[in-house]
């Protein structure tokens, strides 16, 4: 009797690979493969994108959310301040206090229009003004900015000497740095909902940034991204235990019982081991250092897969099979 193709797991391993391309994607896995292709260091566009290694150092704090990223060019300053905020967002340097009296700032938002970044001094410690409406220049030498779903980040180049009274000098040691945020555009409105974050940082010695493409997957991911992941996985494991115990039932019916140690399967189950083996360690060390949650999820979705193929390639291969047949003796006529 020819046995019939099991197109469902065909149909499974079709779906699976359909929803890990939908998860490539939201995970943004093509553009981190670029970013890793790229050769680090630290090349510099302005276009409101700070792609990995982009930035030589760069600081982020954690209650506020802020991140400002920069590196020292020559006499210039290049940086990208960050925020979930979609108005205006900014870092300031320098500044004799109270508060930010006193501060270099370079202030942003983004809009229908592109980015409006302006150089402003804090004249009064809780406000500023633009530097043209203080007798100074505008000192910012370029600038871009990009709103997402993630929030604001603005570019910008300046140079680190002071060409008038409203701007700060940014030179080795110790520096002032302020940052905050609003939902608003108005450059007036208060940072409100805690934007604002303030540090002492040495704007040339750190703290250093992350190698460019460092992180191949992101540390969180989302409930939708999860749920993606857990159907891929299944669909997955069913395509393959379809596809493997149909290879294995072939394998039988041409070659007889010679099949049932072959060495293919032998083959396929020792790799197998190993990556089981591998998946193991990797679980247990991420346990133990208390690594990234993906890393974690990872190790143990892989171990699984391989125990899996192990599971269905010992049943086919080495274990004997047979049909019993039987009469019913419960006097149901069929």
């Amino acid at each position: 009797m020819k046995a019939v193709p099991d197109r469902f797991s065909v149909a499974s391993l079709t779906a699976g690979a359909a929803l890990a391309l939908l998860l490539a994607f939201t995970l943004h896995l093509p553009q981190r493969l670029v970013a890793l292709m790229r050769p680090a260091g630290g090349v510099h566009r302005l276009d409101g994108k700070v792609a990995p290694g982009e930035y030589r150092f760069r600081y982020a704090d954690a209650a506020s959310k802020l991140v400002f990223e920069w590196s020292i060019v020559g006499d210039r300053l290049i940086g990208a301040v960050s925020s979930p905020d979609s108005g205006w967002v900014a870092v300031g340097f320098g500044g004799e206090g109270p508060l930010m009296y006193g501060a270099d700032i370079v202030i942003g938002y983004v809009d229908a229009h592109g980015a409006h970044v302006e150089d402003h001094f804090a004249d009064t410690p809780t406000s500023h003004l633009p530097d043209t409406a203080l007798g100074g220049h505008d000192d910012i030498l370029a600038s871009a900015g990009l709103f997402t779903s993630a929030g604001t980040t603005i570019e910008f180049e300046r140079s680190l000497a002071a060409h008038d009274s409203t701007d700060r000098a940014i030179a080795a040691g110790q520096t002032h740095v302020i940052m905050a945020s609003s939902g608003s555009a108005d450059f007036i409105s208060y940072h409100a909902g805690g934007r604002k974050a303030v540090a002492l940082l040495d704007l040339f010695a750190g703290p250093p940034a992350a190698a460019g493409g460092a992180g191949l997957l992101p540390d969180h991911i989302t409930d939708v991204q999860i749920m993606i992941a857990t159907w891929m996985a299944l669909l997955l494991l069913v395509g393959i235990h379809g596809v493997a115990a149909g290879w294995t039932e072939g394998t039988a019916e041409r070659v007889g019982e010679s099949a049932e140690r072959s060495g293919v399967a032998v083959a396929l189950i020792a790799v197998l081991m190993l990556v089981e083996l591998g998946a193991l360690g990797t679980f247990a060390a991420t346990v133990v250092r208390a690594g990234p949650v993906w890393l974690l999820g990872g190790a143990l979705a892989v171990g699984l897969l391989a125990l899996a193929g192990i599971v269905v390639l010992y049943s086919r291969a080495f274990v004997r099979w047979e049909s019993v047949p039987s009469e019913r003796d419960d006097g149901i006529p069929w």
